[in-house]
């Protein structure tokens, strides 16, 4: 069972890493295009791509390495432990209310679209991103006093330092993070989705009223289904690749005295559940292309342009190849 885990770390881990990697930074890419800086929705989108990616290279590369090279990036160095705890709890966290700003963005526009241009600005989202850094860096500071490297039986490792420490941690921290990570942005992003829903609905009701056109009518209906789809499922696969790992954390507080058999069984239960966690930080940039044509669009323009570029780059090698054979030959001749 052991071995299970370490190959599933060994062989998912650099799958996950680089698709997801690699789709945050396109969707960076696109979004630049799109000029996120100008707009709120795309801001968040943007910094919601950084913190993605933050994850991915603190969190799932470190056990990719102690999995694969059997070195753990935080036994480096006392202060890089703390430093990777913090952020690997930090990045988390801040992800999940990203996502809530982006469905309270979408929710103010739909319900108050009148009021939406002065209730939400550019200067408030930057102000709102500025006081989750904050908030949730108060929530997760207290790694830097409360864990370090220790040496027990000629081994190194990063833990809690005192008892008291470890107490904390184990039976009041798990919960802290189970809310802040898991819980309270799902009950945020649940329920303004239905407030979301809720407005569509009565739209379309009074579309059937006021448009006798049923091509519109049905066009429109088919946009109303696919964007409650979307809200719905992007609620729902974050509830599913937070919560598990978050109940595993709580329930092995409670562990004690496991034999081989079962010690193995909760070590192959938490790589599954972190393995989908992770996944989780993967997965925005095809939401992105399936749900947003703005998006999709911008991403095919975006790669037209490169491999216009590649095209004039090689045509130019090409040319400055055959000047300088033509020279040489006339040279020689």
């Amino acid at each position: 069972m052991t071995d299970v885990s370490k190959y599933l770390w060994i062989v998912l881990s650099p799958i996950l890493f680089v698709v997801g990697v690699t789709g945050n930074l396109l969707t960076i890419g696109v979004l630049k295009k799109i000029k996120f800086h100008k707009k709120p929705p795309y801001f968040f989108l943007f910094v919601l791509a950084l913190s993605d990616i933050l994850v991915l290279c603190v969190g799932l590369s470190r056990y990719w390495i102690r999995e694969t090279f059997l070195v753990d990036v935080r036994t480096l160095s006392n202060f890089g432990c703390k430093v990777n705890l913090f952020f690997i709890y930090w990045s988390m966290q801040f992800s999940s209310w990203i996502l809530v700003c982006v469905v309270l963005e979408r929710c103010i526009k739909t319900n108050f679209p009148l009021r939406y241009p002065r209730l939400v600005t550019m200067p408030r989202c930057i102000m709102l991103v500025l006081f989750l850094t904050v908030f949730l860096s108060g929530v997760d500071l207290h790694y830097f006093w409360t864990n370090g490297l220790i040496s027990e039986d000629s081994e190194i490792d990063c833990t809690s330092l005192t008892v008291g420490y470890f107490n904390f941690e184990e039976f009041i921290f798990t919960y802290v993070d189970f809310c802040v990570l898991s819980a309270i942005p799902f009950l945020l992003m649940i329920g303004m989705n239905m407030f979301i829903i809720r407005v569509i609905r009565r739209s379309r009701e009074f579309r059937k009223s006021t448009v006798r056109n049923k091509s519109t009518n049905k066009k429109l209906k088919k946009f109303d289904v696919k964007l409650t789809r979307m809200l719905v499922s992007t609620s729902v696969y974050f509830l599913l690749a937070t919560l598990p790992i978050s109940i595993y954390f709580i329930v092995d507080s409670y562990q004690t005295d496991l034999d081989n058999r079962d010690s193995a069984k909760m070590d192959v239960l938490w790589t599954v559940s972190y393995l989908v966690q992770f996944s989780n930080y993967t997965i925005n940039f095809f939401l992105y292309n399936l749900t947003n044509k703005r998006f999709r669009a911008k991403f095919i323009e975006m790669i037209k342009c490169e491999s216009a570029v590649k095209k004039r780059y090689f045509r130019f090698l090409y040319l400055q190849q055959s000047l300088t054979y033509m020279y040489f030959s006339n040279y020689i001749s």
